[in-house]
This record gives structure tokens, sequence and C-alpha cells, in this order.
């Protein structure tokens, strides 16, 4: 497989979870050792809440901590589908509960003006962007942006103006805001969090260039800080 990021390997989804965490964590710890406050990203999906698990106990200021969500499903955060759900539930409880969120969703907004309040929040944010915890999809999708994504290509641009856009795609029955490549690639550390033989077939075409792939585009221009941990 080619180099351009760091590949762990892990035995099992525990192990790869745990190490995971600790990688946040010690991101983190790098970013208030700098700044008083700093800021990550974190993935929604299933793959994901082990490591939120272990990240939330951790011994952290995360009071001075900002939580972002990759993507967010255009639904309620008490609805099932809802990764701020996942993540309040999951990640900002016990030690990590005293964390900041900044939500995707908007209550009472209509999508056509979400994008513009969202990318001023974000632009706003006093909290340099230390880590992005991203997973990734057998599509090879990371975030919400998708290979049938109409407007994949301006998501994907790694100097583009845009922060979050709106994705609308056939797979999915609601509407999704995500988080451009261009803001991802802001961290100082991008992990990508990822299980089973079918993912590190398509991590392992991407690395070979295979331009169907979104995540070839955080290959190519995240390499330098990119991590990846898998586990079978």
């Amino acid at each position: 497989m080619a180099t351009q990021f760091k590949l762990l390997e892990f035995p099992d989804r525990a192990a790869a979870s745990e190490a995971a965490a600790g990688l946040v964590a010690d991101s983190i710890r790098a970013g208030l050792d700098e700044c008083e406050h700093c800021s990550i990203v974190v993935s929604g999906g299933s793959t994901p809440g082990p490591c939120f698990d272990a990240l939330s106990g951790m011994p952290l200021a995360w009071s001075r901590v900002t939580v972002i969500p990759s993507d967010e499903r255009w639904v309620p955060p008490d609805h099932p589908d809802s990764n701020e759900r996942l993540i309040r539930s999951r990640l900002l409880v016990n030690k990590a509960s005293a964390g900041r969120f900044l939500p995707l969703y908007r209550e009472g907004v209509d999508t056509v003006n979400a994008v513009p309040e969202i990318d001023q929040d974000l632009a706003a944010l006093d909290a340099p962007l230390r880590c992005a915890l991203l997973g990734m999809g057998e599509d090879g999708h990371f975030a919400s942006l998708f290979p049938d994504f109409d407007g994949l290509e301006r998501g994907l641009n790694p100097d583009g103006e845009a922060s979050s856009m709106m994705v609308r795609t056939a797979g999915s029955p609601h509407v999704r805001i995500s988080l451009s490549l261009s803001f991802l690639l802001q961290a100082e550390a991008v992990l990508l969090l990822m299980f089973g033989d079918a993912k590190r077939r398509v991590l392992k075409a991407a690395a070979a260039g295979n331009a169907n792939y979104p995540v070839t585009r955080l290959i190519r221009h995240g390499n330098r800080h990119l991590t990846v941990a898998w586990a079978p």
C-alpha cells in the first residue's frame, strides 16, 4: 500500500477505538498547551461510538474544547438518525460533559439559509481545529461527501471557500449538511477510523489514486496530517 499516510493496524475494533481515543486526546492536550481553547471534529455513524466512550472518560480540560460534527442529517437532535444525539450521548458525558458543542442542524432555520449561518459560526470560532476524527464508507465517502453528490467537486476542493454545504443524494432519506474538505484540512491531525476488509480494499485503491472514491482526495491533500486506524 502507498505510504502517503500513517497506517495503524489493530487486532480488533476495541483496540483500534481505544488507540484512536488516545490520539484524539493527545491532539487536544497539544492544542490546549498552545491556546486557551481548541476544537475537534468528530464523525457520526456506528463506528466511533466505542472511541467516544473511551474519550469521554479522559481527564482533559473539556470546558476549553469545542466539538463539531463532521456532518449531520437535517433532523432534530432527538431523532434516532441524528449525529448530534450520538455525540451528546456517547462523547459529551462523564469527564467530557463540560465540552462545548457547535451543532450543524439549526432548529427553525431552512436549508437555504443554514449554510451561511453555519459558515459564519465556524469562522468565528476562537478555537483552532486540532483534530478531525472521521469515518469512511465502503463507497469511499467521508463526512457526507458521497460519490453521487452533485456538488462533490466543490466539497472536495482543497482550496474552496465554503466550510459547509447541503448534500442531497439518492441513497439518503434525509437532506444532510457536511463540512468541506477545505475546512477539515485545517486540522493539525486527521484520523480516519475504519473497520473491515471491504474498507481496507477501498483504502488501498484510494491510496493508489482511484478517482472514484472521495477519500482519495483526503489522502492526496491531507497526507501530511493523516493517520488511518484500521481493524478487521
